[in-house]
């Protein structure tokens, strides 16, 4: 509840309703960032054609470009594992490993760090619920009852 007075004690709430005021909370969002479900990275990779070059990747004879593809493939097909962390660094090197070695573009990359970039309610990153009328209403209560000086 204090997220929402101190959202509400900003200037642009003061002329609104209460109902004008939790449309607005309600709208509001924020950029963040999520792990990414595993089937996913592999759907992008088969449809992208790049899934087929890690899996031959594994049986180069050069054994770091090997180890990296068995690594990949070992991460994403692992049932253990649901989701990744796409910016955690040992996911960013094997991305520039797979780029370095031609196995995956620069692009087919990026796209796949900008599955875990999500824009989500403000309400859900501060853990509020939907925000309705009565909220505001009591939150604006608290703000005008800590205005009050004795």
């Amino acid at each position: 509840m204090n997220e929402l007075i101190n959202e509400l004690s900003k200037p642009e709430y003061v002329n609104m309703s209460d109902q004008e005021a939790a449309d607005t909370v309600n709208a509001k969002t924020v950029n963040t960032t999520v792990n990414v479900e595993n089937w996913k990275i592999k759907e992008h990779a088969i449809l992208n054609g790049y899934w087929v070059s890690i899996k031959a990747g594994q049986l180069d004879p050069d054994p770091q470009k090997a180890g990296l593809c068995v690594s990949v493939l070992d991460w994403v097909q692992d049932s253990r594992i649901g989701s990744t962390d796409i910016n955690s660094l040992g996911v960013q090197t094997m991305l520039a490993g797979l780029v370095a070695y031609s196995l995956m573009t620069q692009a087919q990359a990026n796209e796949i760090v900008a599955l875990s970039h999500k824009t989500v309610s403000w309400t859900s990153t501060v853990g509020l619920p939907e925000v309705g009328i009565g909220l505001v209403i009591n939150a604006r209560k608290e703000i005008n009852s800590s205005e009050v000086t004795i």
